[in-house]
């Protein structure tokens, strides 16, 4: 115990700076509103997404299944995440100067972010694997899905191995969580954080951009297009929490006081962690809304084409190749196709994102003749 600087009878990490005026019941603390806010209204809103998701994918459609069971873990991970570190922060420990808070109330900070940082990597994993098993569903064709499955190996891969790595990197084990421990050696971390922090932010785009193409692909109206992107990109939003971590990442790999430095980064691990929920349930929002309120959709639907002449629409299933012709059979008219799940997913797979593939003929197609 004597390594360690004693401050009004009471040992502490650090030693406090001259002319500074300790308070261990009530110290100095940073952004702690903030934390309670994300806390208190980000997490009830990821969980009412989540469950929108979940009552969307039991009851109106296939039922739970693997991108489900990965959101659910992602959805634990963060509320476990944001609860231990207000647990801390209630207690005078995270947020607070290194000086002002005793050993032991340190002690329990530093276990919290040691478990902390290996869950978020969890997190942040589950919810990207959630995302691209859907992803699958969305198209047949073997590069899509050849592009899909790689991105799933990556980020599985890349998600087991900085989690095992910021599990084991010291020697002994105990030494990450036990700041009383002098001997042992641990691996530099600071390589390993950036190297994650830029990792994120390429599978953060990668989810952006690999459904781009088939939506591109799909014979459906430019606005149809610019809305599903428009609902992918707001997916991504994850992309700018990633970027704004990475440039606060170095100033906290430099720091001695991490209790107090941390703060920042912190805040926007909260908004990061509920945002993966949100944004992973909004896949299911349509056909959420769509059994709930249908008229209202219906008459969303019926208003953008009635500024246009009558047409027929001619449907097309996405998992097949595209004709040269049509038959009496391929022409529904509007009213039909609005109660039509025209979309379907590869194998069966019902798709939740409710595009509607259509291309506009002629009013009196021509009929071919044998």
């Amino acid at each position: 115990m004597s390594e360690f600087p004693v401050t009004n009878g009471t040992v502490t990490l650090l030693k406090p700076p001259d002319g500074y005026v300790v308070d261990f019941d009530h110290p100095q603390q940073q952004l702690v509103l903030e934390h309670y806010l994300v806390f208190g209204i980000g997490g009830p809103i990821a969980l009412i997404a989540l469950l929108q998701r979940l009552y969307t994918k039991i009851w109106l459609s296939n039922g739970f299944q693997v991108d489900d069971a990965f959101m659910c873990l992602s959805w634990m991970a963060s509320v476990t995440i944001q609860a231990a570190y207000v647990g801390s922060i209630a207690a005078g420990g995270m947020c607070a100067h290194a000086w002002e808070i005793p050993l032991s109330r340190f002690q329990t900070y530093f276990a919290i972010t040691y478990v902390a940082g290996p869950l978020f990597v969890l997190c942040n994993g589950f919810a990207k694997l959630s995302l691209l098993v859907l992803y699958l569903q969305l198209s047949p064709q073997k590069k899509y899905r050849a592009a899909v499955w790689a991105s799933i190996l990556f980020v599985a891969t890349t998600t087991v191995g900085v989690a095992f790595v910021m599990i084991v990197r010291c020697q002994p084990i105990r030494k990450g969580f036990d700041i009383k421990i002098s001997g042992g050696t641990c691996i530099d971390a600071d390589p390993l954080y950036m190297s994650n922090s830029i990792a994120n932010i390429v599978t953060d785009i990668m989810l952006f951009v690999l459904p781009i193409p088939m939506i591109c692909s799909l014979r459906m109206g430019m606005a149809q297009k610019m809305g599903a992107m428009a609902m992918f990109a707001v997916g991504s939003m994850t992309i700018s929490t990633s970027i704004i971590k990475l440039v606060l990442l170095p100033q906290l790999l430099r720091s001695s006081d991490p209790s107090w430095d941390s703060a920042p980064a912190n805040v926007w691990s909260f908004v990061e962690t509920n945002l993966f929920i949100i944004c992973g349930s909004m896949p299911t929002l349509r056909k959420f809304f769509q059994h709930f309120t249908p008229r209202l959709l219906l008459r969303s639907d019926t208003s953008s084409i009635s500024t246009r002449k009558p047409y027929l629409i001619h449907v097309t299933d996405p998992s097949q190749p595209s004709r040269a012709g049509t038959t009496d059979s391929d022409v529904m008219s509007p009213q039909q196709l609005y109660h039509e799940e025209l979309f379907r997913g590869y194998q069966g797979h019902q798709s939740l994102l409710d595009f509607r593939e259509v291309a506009m003929v002629p009013e009196s197609p021509p009929l071919s003749r044998q």
